[in-house]
């Protein structure tokens, strides 16, 4: 699992971060965005979500065959990606990514969540 967390933290989190900077939150808060950073951004986030597809592959969830801290981590971006950004097809397009966000984003702790006005 910490294998996971560790890729989340490095890999995962900043071209997806970058995304919703200058997608959602440029739109909604009036900056300008940066297409060569989007552009960046979205081929390093497909190179690792076509590892993340790799490894699903052979296992249910990142970590294994549980739900861990290391799935858990990727809600809140990949939320954003798949909700408010036109991405939905960098998730949906991987069979096994798409049925590992199937299954968390499903999790009633999450759907309470959204349902506490969370910006998505």
């Amino acid at each position: 699992m910490e294998q996971w967390l560790e890729v989340e933290a490095h890999n995962f989190h900043s071209p997806s971060y970058y995304m919703v900077l200058h997608i959602f939150f440029a739109l909604v808060l009036g900056f300008p965005s940066d297409p060569k950073i989007i552009q960046e951004s979205e081929e390093k986030l497909g190179r690792v979500l076509d590892i993340y597809e790799e490894r699903l592959s052979k296992s249910k969830y990142l970590g294994g065959d549980f739900f861990s801290l290391a799935d858990f981590s990727h809600l809140p971006l990949t939320q954003y990606l798949v909700a408010n950004m036109g991405k939905e097809y960098m998730i949906k397009d991987r069979k096994h990514v798409s049925a590992l966000w199937d299954a968390i984003s499903n999790i009633p702790s999450w759907k309470r969540v959204l349902q506490f006005g969370a910006p998505f």
